[in-house]
């Protein structure tokens, strides 16, 4: 490594792994600056020395401050991490909603700290209580768009390391995986997905979800899925749905569905009565949603949740699950009915290794053993 004067600069040269580097100290042509050179060469041998060598040579040059600081505080950090991934075109309008709800989180836990004093002691403390108003499965989400956020900033901005947020992150793997017993999701019966239609059939203002609740009992698909169903995805006699679109909080995913991939529904002869019955009814244009909300926009799953949803399910004093919960309601009455998992598995769109870990449940219990008395 040497020193090179370049005016009123220092230039630092040096080589490493059979590559060229160099960077300048501006206006540090002075003994103050020479001694400054000498300390980051000391440093440089020293990381390299013990694998902590920063490629991108950030760790190592002068701050910057002003226009296009190196220097921000952790949630500037997140939110150019937001502008990017939103540059990107790749996020779909959920996944936009949660990384702006974690910017708005780390404004309370975090307020204007630096980035680089984020470490992995200040990490732990943030999500700690953070817990104490999220699950442990959201706390986990959070952490691997954070870690990734830190890994997307390395040199680009002066953050600590190693990444605070990968230790935490690796902490909520192991709890999740501590072999600690987990309460299974419990499944809607018949009889309260019955109760939960009448509800909403019988309702003043919200009767107009009863065919939408309808078919989200008889399909098993995502709400958000229904959502955004276009007539033109329903063949002539509705017999199939073709699944391949989604909405969430009212925008169109860019992803299409949650995996990306589209699929083929098989519908029922009463869902599809009642879809031939609607289509006469409404006389809809092909690019019509099927299930638009009373203002003929796409329903957010949001609201209809908060609004419409509990207060059916308070109206039928029924324990509250999520409307998600019917498609996980669909599915393993489907499996009690004896029907083939790997069929299922397609036209829900699931992986058939883990369909029948995850919804088989036992909807009529009774004793399955040999009675030897």
């Amino acid at each position: 490594m040497h020193i090179e004067k370049r005016g009123n600069s220092l230039l630092i040269r040096f080589s490493h792994d059979a590559k060229q580097y160099s960077f300048s100290l501006p206006k540090h042509n002075n003994p103050v600056g020479l001694s400054n050179a000498k300390l980051k060469i000391a440093q440089i041998e020293k990381d390299i020395a013990y694998g902590n060598f920063d490629t991108t040579l950030l760790k190592y040059k002068t701050r910057k401050l002003g226009k296009n600081p190196t220097d921000i505080t952790a949630v500037e950090l997140f939110e150019k991490y937001i502008g990017y991934r939103r540059k990107e075109d790749s996020l779909s309008h959920s996944s936009l909603c949660r990384l702006e709800a974690i910017a708005s989180k780390l404004t309370q836990l975090l307020g204007d700290k630096p980035a680089d004093k984020i470490t992995e002691s200040a990490a732990r403390a943030a999500i700690d209580l953070w817990s104490e108003s999220a699950s442990s499965q959201s706390i986990k989400i959070y952490l691997f768009s954070l870690q990734a956020c830190w890994e997307w900033s390395k040199g680009k901005y002066h953050t600590a390391d190693p990444n605070p947020w990968a230790e935490c992150l690796d902490r909520a793997r192991s709890k999740g995986n501590s072999g600690q017993s987990r309460q299974q999701v419990k499944p809607f019966t018949i009889t309260e997905l019955q109760s939960i239609i009448a509800g909403f059939k019988s309702h003043p203002h919200y009767s107009h979800y009863t065919e939408f609740v309808i078919f989200l009992a008889s399909t098993a698909c995502r709400p958000g899925e229904v959502a955004g169903l276009k007539w033109k995805h329903l063949d002539i006699d509705s017999t199939t749905a073709w699944i391949g679109e989604s909405i969430s909080r009212g925008h169109q995913n860019k992803r299409g569905t949650k995996t990306g991939k589209s699929r083929n529904v098989q519908l029922s002869p009463s869902v599809r009565s009642m879809l031939i019955a609607r289509f006469e009814r409404l006389n809809p244009q092909p690019e019509d949603l099927v299930f638009p909300s009373p203002k003929g926009l796409p329903i957010n799953d949001h609201r209809f949740r908060a609004r419409a949803w509990k207060t059916i399910l308070e109206s039928c004093q029924i324990e509250y699950r999520s409307p998600y919960k019917i498609r996980h309601s669909a599915i393993s009455h489907a499996l009690s009915n004896g029907a083939n998992f790997i069929a299922l598995a397609e036209q829900t769109g699931h992986d058939k290794r883990v369909l029948l870990s995850t919804y088989a449940h036992a909807i009529d219990r009774e004793c399955l053993f040999v009675d030897i008395g």
